[in-house]
């Protein structure tokens, strides 16, 4: 199988003839017979939008997803891209797994991280061993049991005569009996879906040591039944107090076996896809990051709502009886106390290379957030790439141009860092992060 690394928003051209292409900076090069192999799998049953390369004649672009994706003769990884000048593989690679764990959408603690990216394997076979790691030390201290109900003819009684299907099977087998009964049994629908996804990843993965944690995980389930895993088995399952330790766990098999958009598709040929949006990562990193490195820094002086979770409000009313119009969530409301004066934050991740120019859109949004959360400033948040320089904008209103006094600002993150390996870079980074908060409360 052919490795293919790429980047973000790198343009694929499509290869044909004999001859070595040339080398161009922000191109790769792909052979004719993957090209449309990929194509292919891309476009299989998906609408244009959902899908991870954006197609051309003779060429292709990869967009925001991260993340791997296997066809017969070709893995592709895609990884990050923070900066035109950036091309460190490796350090993209664990920056990438480092911002995963801290937003929760891998189920590996951090301290884990280290030495799970310190390898030089792809992000498919890391990410495998990471679930395979955590899986089986979970499955080790005992699969998840729950009362099954069934429904068995048996030739001894038990729990409740079905009186109809008896009459219908076992009219003449007086022997039988149609039960409907409870039975304490490790077969539950969370463990089908463990099951399955290390089904999955045991064709995907390619590292003995992986494939033999996967099956050892596979033997501590062979009580439990093999199953095809539709999207909505995964809303029948209820965490509880008893199971709340395999949440993470059943969070990505809906990665493995769902997608995010794409995902395991069936067919003649066998392939495999796991991909993360990196808006969605860049958000989730940035809320958790500032929840547990930076709010603590200020004596529990503020509040924070990632998605302004239980803060949403709506930008107008169509009328009193029929509630609200355009409803609004930030990506990141920070809340000061009363005592501070109640003031509010608004903080909205863009995971875009910043040209110097902020776009029309992006001021269009942050404008209706800071006036509808009534905020003093709030603040476009980047990743920081070369020669990029903080903007702030001053609100004004009326013919005349008066300021209001609210600002919008610009700010960047310097992600380019051994977040992974450096508790300085960590330290930095939170440091970045406290500054722009406290300018969010003049």
């Amino acid at each position: 199988m052919k490795p293919f690394v790429i980047q973000e928003h790198t343009k694929i051209v499509r290869r044909g003839g004999e001859g070595a292409p040339q080398s161009v900076p922000g191109i790769k090069w792909l052979e004719q017979r993957l090209y449309d192999r990929l194509k292919r799998y891309d476009q299989r049953g998906r609408a244009e939008k959902d899908r991870v390369f954006s197609w051309g004649d003779r060429s292709a672009r990869t967009t925001q997803w991260v993340g791997v994706i296997q066809v017969p003769g070709l893995q592709v990884e895609i990884l990050p891209k923070i900066d035109e000048k950036d091309e460190k593989e490796i350090q993209a690679r664990s920056n990438l797994l480092y911002m995963l764990s801290v937003a929760g959408q891998v189920p590996v603690r951090e301290r884990d991280v280290a030495r799970l990216a310190s390898r030089k394997a792809s992000l498919s076979e890391t990410l495998a061993a990471i679930f395979a790691d955590r899986l089986r030390r979970e499955l080790l201290r005992g699969p998840e049991r729950a009362y099954i109900h069934r429904e068995e003819n048996l030739r001894k009684f038990k729990g409740k005569l079905l009186i109809a299907q008896q009459v219908r099977h076992n009219a003449a087998h007086r022997e039988r009996f149609f039960c409907r009964f409870d039975e304490f049994s490790e077969d539950t629908l969370m463990n089908r879906i463990f099951r399955a996804a290390c089904r999955v990843l045991l064709n995907a993965t390619h590292t003995p040591s992986t494939q033999d944690r996967l099956r050892h995980c596979l033997l501590l389930l062979d009580g439990v039944e093999d199953v095809f895993v539709q999207n909505e088995l995964f809303d029948q399952i209820t965490i509880t107090r008893q199971n709340e330790r395999f949440a993470d766990v059943l969070h990505f098999c809906r990665l493995i076996l769902q997608g995010l958009s794409p995902t395991v598709q069936a067919g003649r040929e066998r392939s495999f896809s796991l991909l993360f949006d990196m808006n969605r990562v860049f958000e989730d990193f940035i809320a958790a990051f500032l929840k547990k490195q930076v709010m603590p820094l200020f004596n529990n002086e503020y509040r924070l709502y990632s998605q302004a979770k239980s803060q949403q409000r709506h930008l107008m009313n169509r009328d009193t009886d029929q509630g609200g119009v355009l409803l609004l969530k930030p990506d990141i409301l920070i809340k000061s106390k009363a005592s501070n004066g109640g003031q509010q934050f608004v903080l909205d991740t863009k995971w875009k290379q910043f040209s110097g120019k902020v776009g029309r859109n992006d001021l269009y949004q942050i404008y209706a957030y800071t006036k509808r959360y009534e905020c003093q400033r709030s603040v476009l948040l980047y990743p920081q790439v070369s020669e990029a320089k903080c903007l702030d904008f001053d609100i004004i209103m009326g013919t005349d141009g008066a300021k209001t006094g609210e600002q919008v600002g610009v700010r960047f993150v310097n992600l380019r860092r051994d977040l992974h390996n450096k508790r300085s870079d960590r330290d930095a980074l939170a440091c970045e992060l406290k500054h722009i908060v406290q300018e969010g409360f003049p």
